[in-house]
């Protein structure tokens, strides 16, 4: 791994707020009221062996669940409310009155698709319900141990994927090349850094009325750290490169390492979300696959053509067959056809039904639940909300107002710091899919990998969104203001060097004592010692004027023509005042007498 962690930091600017001990207690005695899944309602032709090895058992954890089990739960007054509707929807319906044929309609009904539905559920269908398993979700692997936002980041935003990046932009970079301009190539240090000014981009510009891009390194309404790390031209520069000529291809392979990552690296609860989003990227569907209770992104489908619907819910949910879970459908995705397959597969799943569905009962008056083999229809607010093989233990409206959400939710948190925030003026205007596709990318890789954190036994449980993000572009762009901090050069100059040392958290003694240093040598002045001060034997000193202008030594090797009457008084070679140091006789040690005849005594003494 090339990015090097300090640890002092990651100290510095971890957060470390704990718990208190009462919600602790709190979630502990929710726990402890559960009832536990009914062991009778196991399926038979369940088999436990299908389910995923690498899953974690239910462990003690903090994380704040999106809701707890216990919500979704029938309570026993609900219950009995429920079996009193039900005798009541049993009795005979009276007719009414009135001018025509009196209604053949006895509780059955039929939809458009030939879908027979009944208000009771026939006897002769022995039809058993999923049971209950409550798995937990939880990380895989390496996730398990996480304890930084940067190393949650690189377990779904790998090197793989940086190297990837960094061919495209290098490629880009040589293509700008001509022959007055060689563009400087970047490394992986300079691209982390890159990717990390786009995240705080995101944290620092998110607001409804925020500035422009330019105003973040600016010394009045900017940051320090984006003045250290690299300048608002190179950082363009590099946006111009990965809004290059690329193609969808390219784009797609960043989007399918990711979701590869994201896939094994994580365990999901029992409660699943599918469904459509908006997607920025240009003439393109997005359908997500969502863990309900963390907001978890664990599939993702984005087609530019336009899919069947049900091969979408097929490689969403993939990897959860003969997992026992549930999965909420949006509208688009919920027909009882493939959810009566999905039961064979042991998934149940939720929906709302819409009326001008296929699926739909002709001439319901929405009055009392109707049934169909597994599948039931339940009446909410003039609509239905459908469900297949879910367990009698749930309740199936909470269920899925509690689900249905999820999808539009991890939506929203992936927009709420999103790295398009760091897209340069000039750019904006343009439609460039593989550059939209990137920024969606970073977003979902660092909304999961702050949920990947949260579930860490050694991650912060309570840490916000924000808080993440921000931590995540310190820590990508930490590298690269360590080589700029090291390196000796004039572009580096005292002051950002000091700013950097605030920035990482380092002690700024050293770099100011070496400065002293600098400094006193820079500004000192030469003095001679007593035993120099008068001229040593042997040595005479004749005028310091020649009678003739002649050719200065030093500069004819130079091809210049410079002459002058100026000699050197021991060697006689003339000297331009370029290549000639004076002092005065004072400051050598020269005593009046000691002159030789021609030099001019009262004359500044030089």
């Amino acid at each position: 791994m090339d990015c090097v962690l300090d640890e002092e930091l990651l100290a510095n600017i971890k957060c470390s707020d704990q718990e208190d001990g009462d919600e602790i207690d709190e979630k502990m005695q929710v726990e402890e009221q559960l009832p536990p899944p009914d062991a009778s309602a196991q399926s038979a032709c369940f088999n436990g062996e299908d389910s995923d090895p690498l899953q974690e058992s239910a462990t003690t954890c903090n994380f704040p669940w999106i809701f707890e089990d216990a919500d979704v739960l029938i309570t026993e007054d609900h219950l009995a409310d429920m079996v009193l509707k039900n005798e009541e929807s049993l009795r005979p319906v009276v007719p009414k009155r009135g001018r025509g044929r009196p209604a053949l309609n006895s509780g059955n009904y039929t939809s458009s698709c030939g879908q027979l539905w009944s208000v009771t559920r026939g006897t002769e269908v022995s039809v058993e319900d999923l049971p209950l398993l409550g798995q937990q979700a939880c990380g895989k692997g390496p996730a398990r141990t996480v304890s930084n936002a940067v190393e949650a980041w690189m377990l779904l935003f790998d090197d793989e994927m940086l190297r990837s990046l960094l061919r495209h932009v290098n490629e880009q970079v040589r293509k700008r090349r001509t022959a007055t301009t060689v563009p400087r190539p970047l490394d992986i240090v300079e691209l982390r850094a890159f990717l990390g000014l786009s995240y705080l981009s995101g944290v620092f510009r998110n607001a409804r009325y925020s500035g422009p891009l330019e105003e973040l390194w600016t010394l009045e309404l900017g940051n320090a750290i984006f003045r250290a790390s690299m300048t608002l031209a190179r950082f363009e520069s590099i946006s111009e490169c990965l809004a290059g000529n690329c193609g969808w291809s390219e784009g797609q392979k960043l989007w399918q390492r990711l979701l590869i990552n994201c896939r094994s690296y994580y365990g999901c609860s029992s409660w699943l979300a599918v469904d459509e989003t908006s997607c920025s990227v240009a003439k393109s569907r997005m359908t997500l696959c969502c863990d309900a209770r963390t907001l978890y992104m664990a599939n993702a489908v984005v087609s530019r053509n336009q899919r069947c619907s049900d091969k979408d819910v097929e490689q969403l949910i993939c990897d959860f067959k003969t997992t026992g879970r549930n999965v909420t459908l949006g509208t688009r995705h919920l027909n009882v056809a493939q959810c009566e397959q999905l039961m064979k597969r042991q998934i149940s799943s939720l929906g709302m039904l819409d009326a001008s569905s296929p699926d739909w009962p002709r001439q319901w008056h929405i009055e009392s639940p109707l049934y169909s083999g597994a599948s039931k229809l339940i009446p909410l607010d003039g609509e239905a909300v459908f469900c297949c093989g879910l367990s009698s233990q749930v309740d199936a409206l909470q269920a899925y107002q509690q689900t249905s959400h999820a999808c539009q939710q991890f939506h929203e948190l992936s927009q709420r710091f999103s790295t398009a925030h760091a897209t340069p003026a000039a750019l904006r205007k343009q439609a460039n899919p593989f550059l939209q596709l990137l920024h969606f990318v970073l977003n979902a890789a660092a909304v999961n990998a702050w949920i990947l954190l949260r579930l860490s036994p050694k991650g912060d449980a309570a840490m916000e969104q924000r808080d993440f993000q921000r931590q995540l572009g310190l820590f990508l762009t930490q590298q690269r203001l360590q080589r700029r901090l090291q390196r000796r050069s004039t572009s580096t100059s005292l002051v950002m060097r000091l700013q950097i040392c605030e920035i990482l958290g380092q002690s700024s003694q050293r770099l100011l004592s070496e400065a002293t240093g600098e400094a006193k040598l820079t500004h000192s002045v030469g003095v001679l010692t007593p035993d120099k001060m008068s001229l040593p034997l042997g040595v005479n000193l004749a005028s310091r004027y020649g009678e003739k202008h002649r050719r200065c030594k030093p500069c004819a090797r130079n091809k210049r023509g410079t002459k002058s009457r100026t000699r050197c008084q021991q060697c006689l070679q003339h000297r331009c005042g370029n290549h000639l140091i004076s002092r005065c006789y004072e400051c050598v040690g020269i005593l009046p007498g000691q002159l030789p005849e021609g030099n001019m005594r009262d004359e500044g003494g030089t």
